[in-house]
């Protein structure tokens, strides 16, 4: 085994500089896929941009989704769904 050699303190601070925006944008990333299924996007629209839905349903949970207006619209009718898009009325119930 090699003889371990300390880090320089200019090669420690760019690691650790690299790691702290690893975290941020991981942060970013579950922030932004949560948002996208609070605002009604689908497991599956949201994964097909790079995660798996079993990612995408993680971070969501991570970050309060499902909202209860996502439970009562993955719930309503296709004739629900229909009145409320097209005419702005809200589902039945």
């Amino acid at each position: 085994m090699p003889d371990a050699r300390p880090i320089s303190d200019e090669d420690a601070e760019r690691i650790r500089t690299a790691i702290a925006g690893v975290r941020a944008a991981q942060d970013e990333l579950e922030e932004a896929v949560a948002r996208g299924l609070m605002n009604g996007a689908s497991v599956r629209a949201v994964s097909e941009l790079g995660l798996s839905p079993n990612t995408v349903q993680k971070y969501g949970r991570a970050h309060g989704w499902p909202t209860e207006e996502n439970r009562a619209r993955f719930n309503e009718t296709r004739w629900d769904r229909y009145g409320r898009e097209n005419h702005g009325e809200k589902p039945a119930g």
